[in-house]
């Protein structure tokens, strides 16, 4: 027969078992909603900095579409003038691939 005290150690047992229990299934419960509210805050961010840069880049080519169209009103050609708009562009292009290339060179 067991004594008293020994039961009474293992209804403590069981006890924290069932406590600890509840416990790590309230905390999983609480993580799992705490990821789930930063997720969605997070891809609100994003959501609205894709947003910005995709609306930045439509008014920047609006803009230059413009400068193109009021150089070509005044030199009088718009081809004349889109070949002077779009060489900055070129430019830039050329020197970026003889930087790349200079960089990928295996000799160095």
């Amino acid at each position: 027969m067991r004594s008293d005290r020994q039961v009474s150690t293992i209804r403590l047992v069981a006890e924290a078992v069932r406590l600890a229990s509840n416990l790590a299934v309230k905390e999983i419960t609480l993580f799992s909603s705490e990821v789930d509210r930063i997720a969605k805050v997070v891809s609100g961010y994003a959501l609205w900095g894709g947003l910005i840069v995709l609306l930045a880049c439509v008014s920047g080519f609006l803009l230059l579409m413009a400068l193109v169209k009021g150089l070509g009103a005044l030199i009088g050609s718009e081809a004349i003038a889109a070949v002077i708009g779009a060489a900055p562009f070129a430019l830039t292009a050329v020197l970026l691939a003889a930087w790349g290339l200079r960089k990928m060179d295996v000799r160095r």
